[in-house]
């Protein structure tokens, strides 16, 4: 199913991306990837912290690409899924991983303490850090009008 069929069933909503946009949300990414790196942080909170990275720089693909996602049921699903439309198949483990860990996300915010181990907060930081890359190279690639300057 592609993008715009999903914008059909009403998964997803037209959005008119901007440098200006693009750049607020890489900050938002890379507050988040430092935050995830704080000292004395529980692996919750820094999974946490990494979990937002990587689901804004999904975000930002599908921004680029001219859409959004409608805000409610599913929505960090879609956007997760969405990667695999915006930049390709080739990132679908990564959306993959990053949906087996907004359900481990869930656990840790909704119903418990210390479900996430350290090796879990740090492979996801690792892998939000690698796919930051990824979206800039990306960016340049397919959407270079909406690169911001110094990336």
């Amino acid at each position: 199913m592609s993008l715009e069929q999903w914008f059909q069933n009403g998964w997803l909503q037209r959005s008119d991306p901007t440098v200006a946009g693009i750049q607020r949300l890489i900050q938002v990414v890379d507050r988040d990837l430092h935050d995830a790196q704080a000292q004395g942080l529980s692996a919750d909170g820094r999974f946490q912290h990494a979990y937002d990275a990587a689901l804004q720089l999904c975000m930002i693909a599908l921004k680029a690409s001219g859409y959004a996602v409608k805000k409610g049921h599913s929505h960090h699903k879609y956007g997760i899924d969405s990667l695999r439309h915006t930049m390709g198949n080739r990132w679908s483990a990564t959306a993959d991983q990053i949906e087996r860990c907004s359900r481990l996300r869930g656990q840790a915010i909704y119903d418990q303490v210390g479900v996430v181990r350290e090796e879990d907060a740090t492979d996801l930081l690792q892998t939000a850090e690698q796919l930051r890359t990824d979206v800039i190279v990306w960016l340049k690639a397919n959407h270079s009008n909406l690169v911001p300057a110094g990336l």
